[in-house]
């Protein structure tokens, strides 16, 4: 399929002078913010018996008589963007606001923890909607609508991530939010983490926008990490390594997991009879000496195709699988990849905030696990003719302060190998700017 060149004549004039009016936007903020939150207050004093108080650290928070406890946060973000990827889905080289979400956590007596979080939109708007009882730290229980135990960039809020996006490995294949209750806690000293819950479907990420096509039922989901070095004083000391899986029933049809793009071009897909069982299986790594970081993730998705050949037999499992590297540099600012987002001298306040780079090469791929015998495109196909996408993405972000950010990425996808999509060998630059604001 032969795409048309977005950047016309004015696209990228009417893109650069978005992305200046965003940066105007957030300068202007900036000034407007009252002076005390400028500053983060020394911490208030605890209020008297059925008395309130108000005060504002990171976010505003209202407490009554030590008993009950509310943070306010709020989050905005305007992107921009180019690409002649984004053709394939009609919207071209734009501007819009990509996140509208508002939020209160809060405690209850000693041993309760909640969150509701939505998005100011019509169709889905609750996020994470949950309690957490927790009576000692390393046995507590979590119930209600919040993110499966499953991949380590997908876990992390999507306000702190390192990208614009999420890698199109955690995007497609990881399982995201949905209803259950866990079981969690840290033990050995706080070494070791664990999740483990069910949850009522395999997540939103794997639920069909549309249609008809078929995910997950009933889903057993576990995760384990080990930072083995935590009471050390070494550079390894931040290291976080993890293992996660879920098993979920898969009924009969085309599954809703599908190949495609960073800005949503699709080359894969999974138009293959499925039933029977799911397997997801990830390893994922993390480790931030001073101002770098280095993170990496493997995720791998078994779909059964039980009693789904011609003949009423079993085929081999479609398969889906993926893995990404990243690394980021804080060049200045800030002490450490940890903290990138609260710099030691934010804007207007003797410095400049901080500022960080970063680096990530993905691979997502579909097929089969038979490699015997020739690959076809039949829904009931034995070796079944997969895709496979690569990307890289370069990125630069710019925290004014702990509330302001702006960033940049741009993005090399290429679509290939043996392809049933209409897009096979396609080679894509993408420009993405994103302006955040979050209280």
């Amino acid at each position: 399929m032969e795409f048309i060149n977005v950047y016309q004549r004015r696209g990228p004039f009417r893109s650069a002078i978005v992305a200046a009016s965003a940066g105007i936007a957030a300068i202007v903020l900036l000034v407007a913010m009252p002076a005390a939150a400028q500053e983060a207050p020394a911490e208030a004093a605890a209020p008297r018996d059925g008395r309130w108080s108000v005060r504002w650290d990171n976010h505003p928070e209202v407490e009554w008589s030590g008993g009950l406890r509310m943070e306010f946060r709020a989050r905005l973000q305007g992107d921009s963007r180019a690409s002649r990827a984004a053709v394939e889905r009609g919207d071209g080289d734009r501007f819009d606001v990509g996140r509208r979400r508002v939020a209160v956590d809060g405690e209850i007596g000693p041993a309760i923890d909640f969150q509701i979080e939505g998005e100011i939109e019509r169709t889905n708007p609750w996020r994470d909607v949950y309690v957490n009882y927790r009576p000692m730290r390393g046995a507590q229980i979590q119930a209600g609508q919040f993110k499966i135990p499953f991949g380590l960039e997908e876990t992390t809020s999507g306000g702190n991530l390192d990208f614009i996006y999420r890698s199109i490995v955690s995007t497609r294949l990881a399982p995201g939010r949905d209803g259950g209750v866990m079981l969690h806690g840290r033990v050995a000293r706080r070494t070791v983490g664990y999740e483990m819950g069910i949850f009522a479907h395999d997540g939103d990420n794997a639920r069909p926008k549309g249609g008809t096509r078929v995910f997950g039922g009933r889903t057993l989901a576990g995760r384990v990490t080990v930072e083995p070095f935590r009471h050390s004083k070494s550079m390894m000391s931040d290291l976080e390594v993890g293992v996660a899986f879920t098993r979920s029933s898969l009924p009969q049809g085309f599954p809703a997991v599908r190949g495609k793009s960073v800005l949503g071009v699709s080359f894969f897909d999974s138009d293959v009879w499925v039933e029977g069982s799911r397997r997801r299986d990830g390893v994922q790594v993390r480790w931030r000496p001073g101002p770098f970081s280095v993170a990496s993730e493997y995720i791998r998705v078994s779909d059964d195709r039980r009693g789904q050949s011609q003949a009423g037999t079993d085929l081999p499992p479609l398969l889906a699988r993926g893995w990404y590297v990243s690394g980021t540099w804080v060049v200045a600012g800030a002490t450490g990849a940890a903290d990138v987002d609260q710099p030691a001298r934010p804007l207007f306040q003797g410095g400049y905030g901080s500022i960080q780079v970063a680096m990530r090469l993905e691979r997502l791929s579909f097929g089969s696990i038979a490699d015997t015998n020739s690959p076809s495109t039949s829904p009931r196909a034995d070796v079944v003719l997969g895709n496979r996408e690569t990307a890289m993405t370069f990125g630069a972000t710019w925290h004014l302060n702990r509330w302001i950010k702006m960033e940049g990425n741009v993005i090399r996808e290429q679509i290939g190998g043996t392809a049933v999509s209409p897009v096979p060998h396609l080679r894509v630059w993408s420009r993405l700017i994103r302006f955040q604001l979050a209280i």
